[in-house]
């Protein structure tokens, strides 16, 4: 019986997609499987906002050095923290069927929306991207950093250090805290991260053996739409800590991907969507890319990358 290693992060939420991995394993296949914790930049950097930072593989890259290494045969990632190049010698074996894609909001207060909010609340998270779509609601609202893990997060918000916080349906969903929910925020009006809610299942791309069994729970469907997202990202070569968002969802044969980039403070707010049948998937991406790019999202970008010199 061979015996699997899989490499996580340390922290709760990872280590519960990674032993969602685990048991995948045990329902399709008879092999002893165990946890491998990985303290990753990510967890060990507490600075406020993660864009100030250059680092590429914030919260994956120490993962992936397990499997080079040959600690661990199995990373399991956020697919949303993994960046957009691929390691060499790796590859992303499995995609399993993606968990709610949306943002939450958790309030203080019941609030059915961000308009519902108190005039200058504030809003506790540390991702651009949420911070543009707040703004780009409501001007009047004030965001504020707020990093950790999931019940950190929330703990401040119950603590009254912020009003409210946006977190990812996902991990509130894993954690068996769906009922810290406020609001689902609509995906046409709140785009989320690129692949937000799926995870990547990574292993050395020579393990022949592991691909042919981790292929069992790959999910086509959200392979297909994951992947037109983090195209979009690709081809703005902006990396995940930049305010971006993207969603594909596909209905029959037809895959429609909606985008958003903004400045800062959500006044230069551009949206726009594609559709195209779902064997084009890579090509509808890149075409709404482009066109993001040209309506004002390249010079977006360049003023991101600007401050980031500062």
């Amino acid at each position: 019986m061979r015996h699997i290693k899989i490499a996580s992060r340390a922290s709760k939420l990872a280590l519960v997609q990674a032993n969602y991995i685990r048991r995948l394993l045990h329902s399709f296949c008879d092999v002893e499987a165990s946890i491998v914790e990985i303290s990753t930049k990510g967890d060990r950097d507490k600075s406020e906002f993660l864009y100030e930072s250059e680092s590429i593989g914030f919260f994956t890259s120490e993962v992936e050095n397990a499997l080079l290494d040959n600690r661990a045969d199995i990373a399991v990632h956020s697919l949303k923290d993994l960046p957009i190049a691929p390691v060499p010698g790796l590859i992303i074996a499995a995609i399993p069927k993606r968990e709610s894609a949306a943002d939450a909001l958790v309030a203080t207060e019941s609030v059915a929306s961000i308009e519902d909010l108190p005039a200058g609340a504030t809003v506790g998270t540390s991702s651009l991207r949420r911070i543009a779509q707040v703004k780009h609601q409501r001007e009047d609202l004030k965001c504020v950093p707020l990093r950790g893990n999931v019940e950190t997060r929330i703990s401040k918000v119950l603590s009254g250090q912020v009003d409210a916080a946006v977190v990812a349906c996902a991990g509130l969903n894993r954690l068996g805290l769906s009922e810290k929910i406020s609001a689902i925020l609509p995906m046409q009006d709140f785009i989320p991260a690129p692949a937000q809610g799926a995870l990547a299942v990574q292993i050395r791309s020579d393990d022949i053996e592991l691909a042919k069994l981790l292929g069992q729970f790959d999910d086509r469907i959200t392979r297909i739409a994951v992947e037109a997202e983090r195209r979009v990202l690709a081809a703005t070569e902006g990396g995940c800590s930049i305010p971006l968002g993207v969603y594909a969802h596909i209905s029959n044969d037809t895959i429609t991907v909606d985008a958003m980039i903004s400045d800062l403070e959500g006044k230069r707010y551009i949206k726009l969507s594609g559709a195209d049948h779902v064997s084009q998937a890579g090509n509808c991406a890149e075409k709404l890319a482009r066109e993001l790019l040209a309506a004002g999202g390249r010079e977006i970008l360049r003023q991101i990358r600007d401050i980031r010199k500062y």
